[in-house]
């Protein structure tokens, strides 16, 4: 992370604690979930010859609010510490997905 932004977001994470900054968290997390189920109706609507005009402002509505997510996860990750143990899950749960993929690619052979 670029460490002027770092030291912005934890400036924030600081002025507000751990205890509210989790529940921005949550907040933000289900805007996030909201906007893309918005998404993801339009993209079946889409399909179905939507206009793609309202899926454009959809998208950009989720880039936004994953935005917020990015951000206040970076802060809560932050608050407590969990660099490590992201950086690790992350990577774990890429290797699992693409070993999922192989799995059902090979069971579809």
């Amino acid at each position: 992370m670029n460490a002027k932004r770092a030291a912005k977001l934890m400036q924030i994470a600081h002025y507000y604690g751990e205890e509210k900054q989790v529940c921005k968290l949550m907040e933000e997390l289900g805007e996030a979930t909201s906007a893309a189920s918005e998404v993801l109706m339009l993209l079946s609507y889409h399909e179905q010859g939507g206009k793609k005009r309202d899926l454009e402002a959809r998208l950009e509505h989720l880039a936004a609010e994953l935005a917020d997510v990015v951000n206040v996860t970076e802060q809560v990750i932050g608050l407590f510490g969990l660099e490590t143990d992201f950086k690790v899950a992350r990577h774990e749960g890429i290797h699992k997905t693409l070993r999922r993929i192989r799995e059902e690619q090979d069971d579809e052979v």
